[in-house]
């Protein structure tokens, strides 16, 4: 299959090596030092004391591959309006597009139509421009859980080597992409991919709520996301917030009481740095609108209270206008 990663970062970067080590024709679109790294190299990648490198084709412009099979959109949200037209020249009328971004996606309201209005969100508008040459039923929804970081430009270290895994799911029911088989092709490349339970929206939240609770506290108190395993007061911190995310979930009609026991989740929490702290410290934009902003607005929505979860997001907005890197 011909598969193109369009943006090789961390987890970008992880997804090419697995997949061009699988056999897939695969490119990606990269920039700055990390293309030059990976037309030098090649990309490497590091789980424990072993590696994995691969040769492939790296491009700053994604007329040069052209039209896809398929492509996976590793680009962070905050860099998807940027993206909207670069992408492009890579989609065909049969081209399925994977965005596996963090928080709250851009493509949430579509087909939602048995389920509570979402409020009105600023990146939800982004929708218009991708569909001015992207079908709904070519959209594919996608949530990933895999820790990596890059060490340098054109290697990237794997820090979850027991839990890499990438749920997806046409984000509309008449998806005309063949997702079982892209389930399968993932699991081949050793990318864990379960059929998401109760649909892509499910899981979506599922992540989110974990994004807004580890990451946010990891995030405002400048440590790994174990923190709030090991600090017995963040950990009271950490049950609030998740109690608040699961109401959330459920007033908008996914409840995930039985899929998430804070207990288990707070004993598995690891030993690394999530990428909103990555990007508060290297001084990129952050994901505050999409991880934190966007589950206050459905709580306000649903008219339910979210006292510890403001108080995150009013620190965790503070902190990143005050280094210019969020400006909502």
């Amino acid at each position: 299959m011909r598969i193109c990663i369009f943006g090789a970062g961390a987890i970008g970067s992880h997804f090419a090596v697995k997949l061009a080590g699988a056999g897939h024709d695969v490119s990606v679109i990269a920039r700055g030092p990390q293309l030059e790294a990976i037309r030098t190299r090649g990309l490497t990648l590091k789980v424990g004391d072993q590696s994995w490198s691969v040769d492939l084709p790296a491009h700053s412009d994604a007329a040069e591959p052209g039209p896809q099979d398929l492509v996976i959109v590793t680009a962070k949200a905050t860099g998807l309006a940027a993206i909207v037209d670069p992408l492009k020249p890579l989609i065909g009328p049969e081209t399925g597009v994977v965005f596996p971004q963090n928080g709250m996606p851009w493509w949430y309201p579509l087909g939602l139509t048995d389920k509570p209005e979402p409020p009105v969100l600023p990146f939800f508008r982004l929708a218009d421009r991708f569909l001015s040459y992207l079908a709904p039923e070519q959209i594919i929804g996608g949530s990933v859980y895999s820790a990596n970081a890059i060490l340098e430009p054109g290697v990237v270290q794997n820090n979850s080597p027991n839990r890499n895994q990438m749920s997806i799911d046409g984000v509309t029911p008449d998806c005309r992409f063949d997702v079982t088989g892209l389930r399968a092709l993932l699991e081949e490349a050793g990318i864990s991919s379960p059929t998401p339970e109760g649909g892509i929206r499910s899981v979506m939240w599922s992540k989110l709520l974990l994004n807004m609770s580890i990451s946010g506290l990891a995030l405002v108190t400048r440590n790994e996301a174990s923190i709030s395993r090991v600090d017995p007061d963040l950990k009271v911190v950490l049950r609030r917030i998740l109690a608040e995310g699961l109401s959330i979930s459920k007033a908008h009609g996914y409840p995930l009481d039985d899929k998430i026991d804070p207990e288990a989740t707070i004993a598995q929490i690891p030993d690394h740095k999530p990428s909103i702290l990555q990007d508060y410290e290297l001084g990129r934009p952050m994901e505050i609108d999409e991880i934190i902003r966007a589950p206050q607005a459905f709580a306000r929505a649903a008219g339910v209270d979210t006292p510890s979860l403001d108080v995150l997001g009013a620190i965790a907005t503070r902190q990143a206008r005050d280094r210019g890197l969020y400006t909502g």
